[in-house]
């Protein structure tokens, strides 16, 4: 660009040369013209790629000079996605000049109540560190903060959360985890976190926590404190999150289709908090089920996914879980009809689906039906015991059981079973007719 002023002239010297003056002197100077400069940035950043010689990297200049630039107490709100940007051949901006940036917020913008930082390109790896961090801390006004994409560790979230007390709301997209401590603290006042450790084998989680719940979720109305775990490990040590967080999760979800060390796997912690789990194990987890049964005292909502084990039954779950609401089991071949009615005293909601296709495994749920509260039946099997039908339907008729029953769906799976090439399928056709007839009788009543 050729230039058209003073100002212009001053604006390519500074540029081009920013490296080489002192700092201090070039923010004293900068000072009277700093707007102006900026707005001319811009300008400049709108015709950028069709005036660059492709010869040297103008981003990492433009961030060299954005520190003098970006500095007023007059900011409230920065998202580093607005700041001009020059991408062009060889654009690249190593970490330490985005940390150089970082670190003089403290002292450019020390009003700042909403504050978001973003990855700058996709070809680097990005980090908050010590010096940065403090920087973010000495926001006294801060209510707002997001770390997109750039590595921050947990120490320094966790010190974030603690001494920013106006903080509101925090999200940082790629903590690691250098916390030796067996557990984590934040303040009290964050009432809704989610831990997403979806991506755990980078060594990396999602962390977002906020002082208010969701308004337009009607399931958090009655929440006080609601603690959210996704966790996809890849090996046994991944769990460690698990107890890092343990005495404030109210909910977890865990999909592990196969873990390297499966045998390694050590005990869960005491969940104290723990309303809500959906694990998936694939079959192989037996010892971890067990272990995080142990918490299964506060338990209302539980799912069970691809568990395949004569080891668990229906006994076994309610007695773990006592307060059970919902129980929901998909591709899972739990045996036995042993559970009491004292035990499922809160049920409500009972769903199992399931695809297997061995004609020696037959499916038995009838003392399910005995509890007192329940309200919706989902079944979808291959091969049902009808054994006790008649048990079953004489006490439905009287009344005895299914009183508060509003849905009940009952699936075709057992169709494809080998069993309907059978003699005996028309006696189990009757069966599956007299029982379903039976439930929408207990429905209509």
């Amino acid at each position: 660009m050729e230039p058209s002023s003073l100002l212009d002239m001053t604006i390519k010297a500074v540029f081009n040369n920013v490296e080489k003056y002192d700092k201090h002197l070039l923010k004293t100077i900068i000072a009277p013209v700093r707007q102006r400069m900026l707005k001319r940035m811009f300008e400049m950043e709108e015709n950028h790629n069709f005036e660059c010689d492709r010869k040297e990297n103008h981003f990492e200049k433009l961030w060299a000079i954005l520190p003098f630039l970006i500095n007023s107490k007059k900011y409230t709100k920065l998202d580093t996605l607005d700041l001009p940007s020059m991408y062009c051949g060889p654009s690249t901006l190593i970490n330490s000049r985005f940390q150089e940036f970082i670190r003089c917020l403290e002292a450019n913008t020390p009003n700042l109540r909403e504050l978001r930082i973003t990855r700058p390109t996709n070809n680097e790896e990005y980090s908050l560190e010590e010096r940065e961090l403090n920087s973010i801390i000495q926001l006294r006004n801060l209510a707002i903060l997001k770390i997109i994409y750039v590595c921050v560790p947990l120490s320094g979230i966790l010190a974030i959360s603690h001494r920013c007390e106006n903080l509101k709301t925090l999200e940082a997209f790629a903590v690691t985890n250098d916390v030796e401590s067996s557990r984590v603290t934040f303040r009290n006042d964050f009432v809704h976190v989610s831990i997403d450790g979806h991506s755990i084998k980078h060594g990396m989680f999602r962390l977002m926590m906020n002082t208010t719940m969701p308004s337009l979720d009607p399931k958090f109305a009655e929440s006080k404190q609601y603690t959210k775990m996704i966790l996809s490990p890849n090996k046994t040590s991944d769990f460690g999150l698990v107890h890092l967080f343990a005495e404030k999760l109210t909910k977890i979800r865990i999909f592990s289709p196969d873990l390297d060390d499966v045998e390694e796997i050590v005990d869960f912690p005491p969940l104290p908090q723990i309303k809500s789990a959906s694990i998936q194990f694939c079959g192989k987890m037996m010892h971890a089920i067990r272990s995080f049964m142990k918490s299964g005292k506060t338990l209302q909502k539980l799912t069970l996914s691809s568990i395949r084990t004569k080891e668990m039954t229906f006994g076994k779950i309610f007695s773990l879980c006592p307060n059970l609401q919902s129980l929901q089991l998909y591709y899972c071949n739990f045996f036995g009809n042993d559970a009491t009615v004292d035990a499922m005293h809160k049920l409500k909601r009972f769903t199992w689906h399931s695809i297997e296709q061995d004609p020696s495994v037959w499916f038995a749920f009838s003392s399910v039906l005995s509890a007192p509260l329940l309200e919706r039946v989902e079944i979808d099997l291959p091969n049902i015991d009808f054994s006790d039908n008649a048990k079953v339907i004489a006490q439905i008729e009287r009344r005895e059981i299914l009183r508060n029953l509003k849905n009940f769906q009952i699936g075709r799976a057992w169709l494809n079973s080998e069993e309907k090439n059978e003699g005996n399928f028309s006696i189990y056709l009757n069966s599956y007719t007299e029982f379903k007839n039976a439930i929408e009788n207990a429905i209509s009543a």
